[in-house]
């Protein structure tokens, strides 16, 4: 089995151990594409890496550190495969949700290092409120990674006769830890981007979850580190940029090698003599360059703050959801340039830059890097207060 050693593990910074897997995830990507998940051997050393649990405490085998560095291991695994990036982005909001539990119920869902984690925010379920805790019940769309979790954290709108039965003002949200064996996966995940990521759809039909399972965005941190103060909104979102920054990488070098293979001498002009590819690969390299940049230096801002224990101010904050948001839309729309001067190649899934197009447009539809999150942090910039609640969280 192709895993780190624990030697290894420990010696090797989290992105040091992405480029490791790096050649294991272009290796099986036929198999993670086909089987709409993915390949064991992927998931098994990213177990041995440690790379599921960088959102943990330190002592649970998690980063802890300046979050740029799990910025860098997205940007690798995405220009190797993106449904890697995407999955292991997944389970660091599954752990990051962990700050939120007493010490023994953390270690209770995530002392098993070999364990791999799954979550939805959507509020799709329903939990009733009954003699310490609640029953849990609903339906959740695209939840990344569910074959492979043995825990999910889910959100649900909590119900009783004192609270509201459908969401809109005066609902009350909570996310809910809960087991695999309470889950059943529906086989919903047909799709052409992110195949590999296996977002099926999954239900929970009258399970009872312990109130100390039960946690909201206001519930207390029991275990206080630098780590656990971050917003936990716009450092997701960063995550988000940073694969689509991988996905233009990968497009980058696709391109530049196609170029580098199709030389004739003396015959028609080659792939490379085109002007608009030139220009592709010109813009391309400094759009990489400049937006990864700019979302760096955002978000070790605010880790340097919360190092600190100072507070965030709103253009803090709205510096890493813009750095988010444009890196994705401009890495989208320069792979979208790639495809287009690639000619015909593009077509074919012979070449990466096929399946990279296609994977960027369905990161970007992620909820965490729309328009909206700009006009937010415009709010911000302008002395106005931002109205999103996650904005802050």
């Amino acid at each position: 089995m192709h895993t780190l050693s624990s030697a290894q593990s420990t010696k090797l910074s989290p992105s040091q151990k992405a480029k490791e897997i790096y050649p294991l995830a272009i290796s099986n990507r036929e198999e993670t594409e086909n089987s709409r998940k993915l390949a064991c051997p992927i998931v098994e050393h990213l177990k041995g890496a440690e790379l599921f649990r960088m959102g943990l405490p330190k002592f649970m085998g998690g980063w802890e550190d300046n979050p740029v560095e799990t910025l860098r291991v997205y940007e690798t695994l995405s220009s190797a495969e993106a449904a890697v990036a995407w999955i292991v982005w997944n389970n660091h909001l599954a752990c990051t949700f962990g700050r939120y539990l007493a010490k023994e119920d953390m270690e209770n869902v995530y002392g098993n290092f070999s364990h791999v984690y799954a979550n939805s925010t959507r509020p799709e379920g329903l939990a009733n409120v009954v003699a310490d805790g609640y029953m849990v019940s609903g339906r959740w769309t695209l939840v990344s990674g569910c074959e492979l979790a043995d825990w999910f954290v889910l959100r649900c709108l909590v119900t009783s006769k004192d609270l509201p039965k459908t969401l809109g003002p005066g609902a009350k949200l909570k996310l809910f830890f809960i087991p695999k064996s309470a889950v059943k996966i529906l086989d919903t995940w047909k799709v052409g981007g992110l195949k590999g990521t296996g977002s099926h759809d999954i239900e929970v039909a009258e399970t009872f979850v312990p109130e100390k399972f039960a946690v909201d965005f206001n519930s207390p941190v029991p275990i206080d580190t630098a780590y656990s103060r971050l917003p936990i909104g716009c450092i997701n979102a960063s995550g988000c940029a940073a694969m689509s920054l991988g996905l233009l990488k990968a497009a980058i070098d696709e391109l530049t090698g196609m170029c580098m293979e199709r030389v004739t001498p003396g015959k028609n002009p080659d792939l490379r003599d085109r002007l608009t590819v030139q220009s592709a690969i010109a813009k391309s390299r400094t759009i990489l360059s400049s937006q990864r940049l700019q979302l760096h230096n955002s978000v070790t801002k605010l880790w340097e703050k919360s190092s600190k224990g100072e507070s965030y101010t709103d253009e803090e904050l709205a510096d890493v959801w813009t750095a988010s948001c444009q890196a994705a839309n401009a890495s989208r729309a320069m792979v979208s340039e790639i495809y287009a001067v690639a000619g015909t190649s593009s077509l074919y899934s012979l070449f990466r830059i096929e399946r990279i197009h296609r994977d960027i447009h369905a990161v970007l539809q992620h909820g965490i890097v729309q328009p909206h999150w700009m006009n937010q942090a415009g709010m911000a910039y302008l002395g106005l207060t931002p109205s999103a609640s996650m904005f802050r969280t």
